[in-house]
């Protein structure tokens, strides 16, 4: 470049914007989640006054039933009178009612089966009215004591209809006190948090200032025996799914959750260390699209759609169902954005097939269209996974499909539906102190706060970081404020109960959580959280390398996939791959085409738009290897410094093949000559 010239520009953001404060008139809910916490409230309030009608006039029959329907297993409180035998035999029954109550509410979350808390609650109470056929209660309705007064009423506390409603009520007065004690505690945080996020500013990408573009490191040592702990698994047949996780297809550890998890982090390493390398990294990314299609992949959805929106229908396309395409349409629209392969937007190009017969096609602008179509529909704008549960985190890679979309086809998709996004996530997900509400329920509102966690906000620190970055930075940096405490080289983490457990397996460990926040660490360019994580983590839970393949022991496969782009990312790498893509030098310079897999490990391949600047390393011992070469100029001779050949003369295509000895790393320059 000659003196003075502008540095290119090619879209990188290189100043920082403020970082979004938390909106001062946020309450606790927004207006969908308030309307249906009403809704659920009035639903219940009318359940309890039959159930008291019917506990303080009918026979005991009924009232056993009535109480039943008040709470999970009150009915059996009726019978526990007598002896002590008597009593603990019910009470038991009750707290066994109470537990199986707890495992509906649980098969509801964990797969949408809405059938399940509805049974667990109905049937202890029939259960308990049965009961009054071989146990004699009063038939004295609880309203002759009301009719007598206070004082007769007050004699009557060891029954039953009187003190489980009491209770309810009491409980009841007690959670909305604590409420409004924990409301105003967040806005006090909320004025605090709002404090130090006034002087933060967005992730900036340092540049070349020559080229205007991001710097390309090679890899270690390490980060390529991790890198092949995926490749190893992508590689394989498409219908087998050997080194996977093999527990359920509902839950985080589901197939589809470890082969999108390994595709994003491919697709972030390529972009960061091997932008211009296709070969077997590009070959890894359209075999695990298409297991993606396989029918292991997709068959829970005939049974979530049935037992949660009473629908046999197995299409995952049909309704509902984020968690399947919207991921899915996450991991393709990522490798569109880096490579431009556009074979699954081909009409057809996904086609699913059910053991009945039945297929079910689509591609990626499908997948895009019918994500708008659901969020428009919805009145969060975000839209359930599971039968009735939205989570913000799928619905993020949902958002990232259509900016990839946006990206390469010059569509708008994410900027139509992106101010009500934003709206929605910050006044229905988002708590009044920033935090992440990681779920909510469609219908009623509910939430579970066990899973606002630590590693909830920093995976949506890092997945929405390409989407809404201010939103994204203020999530890290409530995280690194509130959540991180570093000090004389040691750092902690205040964690919840599921930032404990590997997501991938369900195992007790902090693999998972060590590795996504070092992970968003990284994208956010802090880099000394990230470190100190990964050396914390390393200490805790030692890896071993096994033929040339480094695995942490006990760790799920999504856990080695997050580990790994918590070693290799950089600052603002995820959100430079979807806003900016790939530049004008790497996409059209000279390009690795191929490599022998796992002989030859590219820890770096990345063009200026003349040369190609390669980092190789031994995978399987020394020897000499072929390479092929595109892009290149046609009929162009290069000098290839490192190869075997000294040079090399591109043929009419712009393709040529260069050998090399690989015994250890080794650094190649393809660069033409003058």
């Amino acid at each position: 470049m000659s003196d003075g010239a502008a540095t290119p520009d090619y879209g990188y953001r290189t100043q920082g914007v403020p970082v979004l404060q938390i909106p001062l008139d946020k309450t606790a809910a927004g207006p969908a989640t308030l309307y249906r916490w009403r809704r659920t409230a009035l639903i219940y309030a009318l359940v309890f006054a039959f159930g008291v009608a019917l506990a303080w006039t009918a026979s005991a029959y009924w009232a056993t039933f009535g109480l039943g329907l008040m709470f999970p297993g009150a009915g059996f409180l009726y019978h526990a009178t007598g002896s002590a035998t008597q009593i603990a035999l019910h009470v038991g029954l009750f707290v066994g009612s109470i537990v199986l109550f707890l495992v509906g509410l649980f098969l509801w979350v964990a797969t949408g089966n809405i059938i399940a808390p509805v049974l667990t609650w109905l049937g202890p109470a029939y259960g308990a009215a049965l009961m009054t056929r071989w146990h004699v209660l009063s038939d004295v309705a609880f309203s002759v004591y009301c009719r007598d007064g206070v004082l007769a009423v007050a004699n009557q506390w060891h029954d039953a209809r009187f003190y489980v409603p009491a209770a309810i009520v009491i409980g009841a007065v007690l959670l909305s006190l604590q409420s409004r004690r924990k409301v105003a505690f967040m806005q006090s945080e909320r004025t605090r948090i709002n404090q130090y996020l006034s002087t933060r500013t967005t992730t900036v990408t340092s540049l070349d200032q020559s080229s205007g573009l991001p710097k390309v490191t090679a890899v270690s040592e390490t980060d390529l025996q991790l890198w092949r702990f995926m490749l190893d698994r992508a590689l394989q047949p498409v219908d087998e799914f050997n080194g996977f996780d093999r527990i359920d297809e509902f839950r985080e550890a589901a197939k589809r959750y470890q082969i999108c998890n390994m595709s994003y982090m491919l697709g972030m390493h390529t972009y960061t260390h091997t932008p211009a390398f296709r070969g077997y990294s590009a070959q890894a990314q359209t075999n695990l699209s298409l297991k993606m299609m396989d029918h292991r992949c997709w068959s829970y959805w005939q049974m979530e759609n049935m037992w949660g929106n009473f629908r046999s229908n197995p299409d995952p396309f049909a309704r509902d169902n984020i968690m399947y395409y919207g991921w899915y349409g996450g991991m393709l629209g990522i490798n569109l954005c880096n490579t431009g392969d556009e074979q699954f937007n081909k009409p057809g190009s996904i086609s699913l097939k059910h053991p009945s017969g039945a297929v079910y096609e689509s591609s990626f602008s499908d997948i895009c269209n019918i994500l708008r179509k659901n969020m428009a529909a919805s009145d969060f704008c975000l839209f359930p996974c599971e039968p009735r549960w939205i989570y913000p985190i799928c619905n993020n890679f949902g958002a990232l499909s259509l900016k990839c979309h946006d990206r390469v086809y010059g569509t708008s998709y994410w900027e139509e539906i992106r101010e009500r996004y934003q709206e929605s996530l910050e006044r229905e997900f988002v708590t009044i102190n920033g935090r992440i509400t990681a779920i909510r329920d469609y219908h009623t509102g509910m939430t579970i706060p066990a899973l606002t966690a630590t590693m909830a906000d920093a995976v949506t620190a890092l997945f929405i970081h390409p989407v809404l970055p201010e939103l994204a930075c203020r999530s890290w940096e409530i995280v690194r404020n509130d959540l991180i405490k570093v000090g004389q080289g040691k750092i902690e983490l205040l964690t919840n109960g599921w930032d404990k457990i590997d997501f991938g397996n369900y195992r007790r460990s902090m693999l998972t959580t060590y590795g996504l926040v070092a992970a968003s660490a990284r994208e956010m360019g802090d880099d000394e959280v990230a470190d100190l994580l990964l050396q914390r983590m390393d200490s805790e839970y030692p890896s071993e390398v096994i033929g040339g393949v480094r695995h942490y022991k006990g760790g799920s496969t999504s856990a080695h996939a997050v580990i790994h782009a918590a070693r290799t990312l950089r600052a603002n790498a995820f959100h430079d791959l979807v806003d900016v893509g790939m530049p004008k030098p790497w996409k059209e310079g000279p390009m690795l085409e191929s490599a022998e897999y796992p002989h030859v490990l590219v820890a770096k391949a990345v063009s200026d738009g003349r040369a190609l600047d390669l980092q190789l390393s031994p995978g399987r011992g020394g020897g000499k290897h072929r390479l092929e070469l595109s892009q290149l100029r046609p009929n162009q001779t290069y000098q290839a410094r490192g190869a075997v050949e000294a040079n090399i003369i591109a043929d009419a295509r712009g393709h040529a093949s260069i050998h090399v000895q690989l015994d250890r790393t080794l650094n190649v320059l393809i660069s033409p000559r003058s």
